[in-house]
């Protein structure tokens, strides 16, 4: 079985670390994203994008206007991906 980034938090502060050139070790669940040096609205729209394309699920701007920390966003990828949202 293949494991999917809305499954394993390791896997998802990987894909989140590659996508956002930051540093595997400078991350954590902890982090508030808007404060990584590499954020951007440009950046956030990317990786949206790719979440969207690794899990088949769409994370709004209104909802990602709601959301604070990289922890938020696993939440909600997680719950989505479980048909909970």
């Amino acid at each position: 079985m293949d494991e999917k980034i809305y499954n394993n938090t390791l896997l998802f502060l990987k894909f989140t670390a590659t996508e956002l050139l930051i540093p595997f070790d400078k991350i954590s669940l902890n982090d508030e994203f808007r404060g990584l040096s590499t954020w951007s609205s440009l950046n956030a729209l990317v990786y949206i994008s790719r979440i969207n394309e690794e899990t088949s699920v769409l994370i709004s701007s209104v909802e990602l206007a709601d959301l604070k920390t990289l922890n938020d966003i696993y939440n909600l990828i997680s719950s989505k991906s479980n048909g909970a949202i």
